[in-house]
């Protein structure tokens, strides 16, 4: 007899678990995350393991940001004098600005407002680019 009340309770079990399976679709992939860009392209990019150091060749500004998508650090390497948009630049990275003649790279806000400036020094600088929406490499 408990067979017979079981069967019907597995049955409609059963059904139920499939009507849901059939009306939730199909499985969606994982959504992409935007890496970090600049707008115009700098003269390269490259991917770093966390803790590589950041070689700036002479006459780059360079820029390093983590790219959640590649679980990396990006560099960008800007070499043209221009002002660079930047897109989903998130957190903190590095800044090297091994340029000639004393060009100083400029950090700026949303508003065009300075954040900060970056010496033509070949020291590292801490940056947090959450804030960076523009810089202007010389």
């Amino acid at each position: 007899m408990t067979t017979q009340r079981a069967l019907p309770g597995v049955l409609a079990a059963a059904t139920l678990a499939l009507a849901s399976a059939l009306t939730a679709g199909p499985a969606q992939a994982a959504p992409t995350v935007a890496g970090p860009s600049s707008s115009p392209a700098p003269a390269r990019t490259e991917l770093l393991p966390p803790g590589a150091g950041v070689n700036c060749t002479t006459g780059h500004f360079c820029a390093s940001v983590w790219d959640p998508g590649a679980n990396r650090f990006r560099v960008f390497y800007f070499y043209n004098c221009t002002r660079y948009y930047l897109s989903n630049w998130n957190g903190w990275g590095e800044a090297k600005n091994s340029q000639t003649g004393n060009a100083t790279a400029t950090l700026y806000g949303s508003g065009g407002n300075v954040l900060r400036t970056v010496p033509a020094d070949n020291g590292v600088y801490a940056v947090d680019w959450a804030p960076v929406y523009s810089l202007r490499n010389c």
